[in-house]
């Protein structure tokens, strides 16, 4: 089996351009939201500390958040006050970053009554290349609105799709699945119907629409406000983070179950708190075994949150030691999630801030970066120029004695370098099947024909070939469920690369050629 998967990553290597990754050196964008109309923005490498561009702009005025796209090529910021979505793109002749506005929403203020559609946030889709903000002219019709983020689309920019579920209530912070499907729009305040999941799957009966909702309890922290969240990238759980003058805390929801987690042992469900200070930041590791948080009191803090999901109680909350990072307002992992980066200022509506970048471990400083003249810099946004591992089904099996056999990842599994990526093979009548596996779904690399490939000419109507069959390999189990899995060699080159599988049962009374096909998954190799 490992052989056979180095023969995939070396076909890989020698057919498909590499991914241009910085290794430990990406980039952090930090924006800032102080008024005027060229607010400040920096770029700083995250191991040197070198700032490699600093300055105002009209396209980084009042950044409400920012999202990297195309393996850290892209750069997309929401604006608040000037009702877009700006887009800045590397200048290999000046070695610069330069903005753009991506699309323009309606903006005037002079109208009766004014028009002001303040973008709340940004995030990609990448799978299906598209930008999604909130936005709307009120604060309480704001929607996600969907935009083509293809750069080869000749509608790039457009609008595509919005939600129509939100008015009446207040949103600005919300959070977008890492496949896009799924989306986390909680209101300002915890209260009734304060969370809500919506599906942005298109291929969903429930497309657009709120699929849960749920009102959250703020345990023991009198006035609140939902300042982030966060969905894992298994589409498990989400999470919600509110930050009160007394003390903070975290809901987490699971997703299929439709309940809250419970993290403490006493009657009713209780959320994980803690008195830190106002919880202003977080993110979630690629793994959902832990989160880092930052807030705002006294001097400023940053804590680590490590995740016990079987038994929530035993969740810990860890602070920093050592970290003077005060009215830290953003915080960001990096793509590998060892470093984290926290952008703060010295005092409230006073410059300098300051980016520091420390050990998601243990908190040990690595770097302390001086932002002059920025301050209310609570957007942060780490260059993912090594792409994060995934792993996505699409397309359909046919038919035969068990139902249509499926493919799938292993729970928790991803397809990380240096780690065994499984995948489940589903409904096997004899408990076998065949794995093919390759680099694409468009054209077989032997013949050159299309793909999906319809293989009623072999004797399967109904089945089609969807991916190039470069490798095959034989899977068995005793029941009806077998696996495959591959060793992934722990090599920085294959970084990015995608492939791509689909299974082929043994299924002697289904077909004159005795085999049915299932849907095919298509992965990306990364951290």
């Amino acid at each position: 089996m490992q052989r056979t998967c180095l023969r995939i990553a070396v076909a890989a290597a020698s057919i498909l351009l590499p991914v241009a990754a910085q290794t430990g050196n990406e980039l952090v964008f930090v924006g800032s939201s102080t008024g005027g109309n060229n607010d400040q923005h920096a770029f700083v490498e995250s191991a040197t500390g070198i700032i490699t561009q600093q300055g105002g702009s009209p396209f980084t005025d009042n950044v409400s958040g920012a999202v990297w796209a195309n393996d850290g090529r892209q750069l997309y910021c929401s604006q608040v006050l000037r009702s877009r979505v700006s887009v800045a793109d590397w200048d290999k002749t000046t070695g610069s970053w330069v903005f753009s506005t991506f699309h323009q929403f309606p903006n005037s203020p002079a109208a009766t009554p004014p028009i002001s559609s303040w973008c709340h946030g940004v995030q990609f889709d990448r799978i299906r290349n598209r930008v999604w903000t909130l936005t709307g002219p009120s604060g309480t019709t704001r929607e996600l609105v969907c935009l083509d983020g293809d750069l080869g689309s000749p509608t790039y920019g457009s609008i595509i799709a919005q939600t129509t579920s939100f008015a009446g209530t207040l949103h600005e912070r919300w959070c977008l699945s890492y496949t896009g499907s799924l989306a986390c729009v909680p209101g300002v305040t915890p209260g009734a119907t304060a969370f809500t999941l919506v599906d942005l799957d298109p291929s969903s009966p429930s497309y657009l629409s709120v699929i849960a909702s749920s009102w959250i309890a703020a345990q023991g922290v009198g006035f609140a406000l939902i300042n982030d969240c966060k969905i894992s990238i298994d589409e498990q759980y989400a999470y919600v983070l509110y930050g009160g003058s007394a003390a903070s805390g975290l809901a987490v929801w699971d997703i299929p179950a439709g309940t809250w987690l419970d993290f403490t042992t006493a009657p009713g469900q209780r959320n994980l708190v803690f008195p830190l200070g106002i919880a202003k930041g977080m993110d979630l590791s690629i793994d959902r075994s832990f989160a880092v948080i930052c807030g705002i009191g006294g001097a400023g803090w940053a804590a680590r949150v490590d995740f016990d999901y079987v038994t929530p109680s035993n969740s810990t909350v860890t602070q920093y030691g050592g970290l003077t990072v005060p009215d830290a307002d953003g915080i960001s992992l990096s793509p590998d999630n060892t470093r984290a980066a926290v952008a703060s200022t010295a005092t409230f509506l006073s410059p300098p801030s300051e980016l520091t970048i420390f050990d998601a471990a243990t908190g040990s400083v690595l770097n302390s970066i001086p932002l002059l003249s920025m301050w209310n810099v609570y957007t942060t946004a780490w260059q993912d120029a090594s792409p994060v591992a995934s792993y996505s089904e699409f397309g359909q099996g046919c038919s035969g004695s068990l139902g249509t056999p499926t493919i799938a990842a292993a729970a928790n599994s991803r397809p990380a370098l240096g780690s065994t990526f499984v995948v489940d093979v589903n409904n096997l009548p004899f408990g076998i099947a065949v794995m093919a596996s390759g680099l694409s779904n468009l054209v077989t690399s032997g013949a050159g024909l299309p793909l999906p490939f319809d293989l009623s000419i072999v004797g399967m109507p109904g089945c089609s070939q969807l991916v190039d069959a470069l490798i095959l390999d034989l899977v068995s189990a005793p029941g009806s469920t077998a696996t495959w899995s591959w060793p992934i060699p722990n090599n920085a080159s294959i970084f990015g690369y995608e492939f791509f599988n689909q299974a082929f049962a043994l299924d002697l009374a289904a077909n004159a050629f005795g085999f049915t096909a299932s849907n095919a998954g298509v992965g990306t190799l990364g951290y």
